[in-house]
């Protein structure tokens, strides 16, 4: 359930990552910045995901030296309540963006690689973990659709990504 409810996080708001155009700076992450995110995803059974439904609500807003994008989420997943905190950054002298989560009662942050298209409307967490012995990649992929509309969807791989399996999807939306 913990990696399950993770794997939802990144698709939500989700260290180390790479812009994929040099063009990017600081003002793709304000993407999040503003009202209110309402969405619902859907998980299904798989090697590393179990059936299940989530709701988050996510608030992001600017630090106040405009340096991070600080995302606080109330989520519901499968009727459990769960709390989580994204930071997102850009470092303009190596042009890369960073992103650390933190779950409520967790002790440690969780990182995951970040790709943003130089146009800004395609976000791709990634993460490689060791499970029983056995590399596995997972990834998220945010799609703007507009400036009010993100859909997602998270998967995993076994076989160094030749080959993806789906784990869940969703959408969010901006309330203003």
């Amino acid at each position: 359930m913990k990696l399950l409810s993770r794997m939802f996080l990144l698709s939500a708001c989700c260290l180390p990552m790479t812009a994929a155009d040099a063009s990017l700076n600081a003002d793709i992450l304000n993407r999040w910045v503003g009202g209110k995110w309402v969405g619902d995803g859907q998980f299904v059974d798989s090697a590393f995901s179990k059936a299940n439904k989530a709701s988050p609500t996510t608030k992001c807003v600017w630090s106040p030296d405009h340096v991070f994008v600080i995302c606080d989420q109330d989520i519901n997943f499968g009727g459990t309540p769960m709390r989580e905190l994204s930071i997102y950054t850009f470092t303009p002298k190596t042009g890369k963006f960073y992103f650390y989560g933190v779950s409520l009662g967790e002790e440690t942050p969780r990182h995951t690689t970040l790709d943003i298209t130089d146009n800004g409307d395609r976000w791709l967490y990634t993460s490689t973990n060791e499970i029983s012995g056995k590399s596995v990649e997972f990834r998220t992929t945010n799609q703007f659709h507009g400036n009010d509309a993100v859909e997602w969807w998270t998967e995993f791989s076994t076989d160094g990504g030749k080959t993806w399996t789906k784990t869940g999807a969703g959408k969010e939306t901006r309330e203003k």
